[in-house]
């Protein structure tokens, strides 16, 4: 009993002793998070005082995008950091991951490398590439709203001319002599000024679509924040690991010795 005893405090104090060594020369790894929330547009209504506001991309669109090697690429170039192409390389190494906030357009961005400023320097820069494509999305969304009720314009007012010239040709002498011509353009004129009451209508609703129109970009809610990632997040736990470890070898080994 009195030796059984022995080895039991002799697996302990081997164990802790592992357990500071395994604590001491553990690998560290650290990991950069950001928390971003995605570009939203919004239209306000009449007669509402608040307006919702909606991802420009459907969130499963934007996780794909930042899962795609042409995103990536950009994101390596212009982090301009030695390092971060292998942190990015998916082939290589899992270091990306990201996570979707439920009922929210945000997402929690996390990048893990072998250095603090490596992680968060590849995090900063994923997360201003994801800015800079969505400022590009909604400038261009906003800009093809301009466009159309441009072209909606000037296909208003070429209607327009169209009708008046239909109508002097219609008030004019030579065209009184033939009715069927003059029922027939009657009809021309008719069906091209319910075109053009189409075209105002759509006009209207894209010009109060553009002064309605708000956006917000793509952010980063709070500063990136870095931690260091461990097999043991303390000593004291390598410690308890190792002591525990200890002691359960030791009653195999009496165990195994009867």
């Amino acid at each position: 009993m009195e030796r059984s005893t022995k080895v039991y405090v002799a697996g302990a104090v081997l164990g802790l002793l592992l357990g500071v060594l395994l604590y001491a020369f553990q690998p560290v790894r650290w990991e950069a998070q950001a928390l971003v929330r995605l570009a939203q547009t919004s239209t306000s209504q009449q007669n509402q005082i608040t307006s919702e506001f909606n991802a420009i991309e459907d969130v499963p669109v934007v996780i794909e995008r930042l899962k795609s090697r042409s995103f990536m690429s950009e994101v390596i170039k212009r982090a301009k950091t030695d390092g971060v192409a292998d942190i990015l390389n998916q082939d290589k190494c899992n270091c990306v991951t990201i996570k979707l906030i439920k009922n929210n357009d945000a997402l929690i961005i996390s990048v893990v490398g072998s250095t603090s400023e490596l992680a968060k320097i590849s995090a900063d820069a994923i997360v201003e590439e994801l800015k800079f494509k969505h400022s590009v999305m909604l400038d261009e969304y906003k800009s093809g709203i301009e466009h159309k009720a441009l072209d909606v314009d000037r296909e208003t007012e070429a209607l327009s001319k169209n009708i008046a010239i239909l109508a002097d040709s219609m008030q004019s002498g030579k065209d009184k002599a033939d009715d069927a011509q003059a029922v027939s353009k009657g009809i021309l004129i008719m069906t091209m000024q319910t075109d053009l009451e189409k075209k105002r209508s759509q006009s209207t609703e894209l010009r109060d679509l553009m002064s309605s129109f708000h956006s917000r970009g793509t952010e980063l809610l709070e500063p990136i924040f870095v931690k260091d990632k461990r097999l043991f997040s303390s000593l004291a736990r390598a410690c308890l690991f190792g002591t525990l470890s200890g002691v359960f070898l030791s009653v195999l080994w009496v165990r195994w010795n009867k």
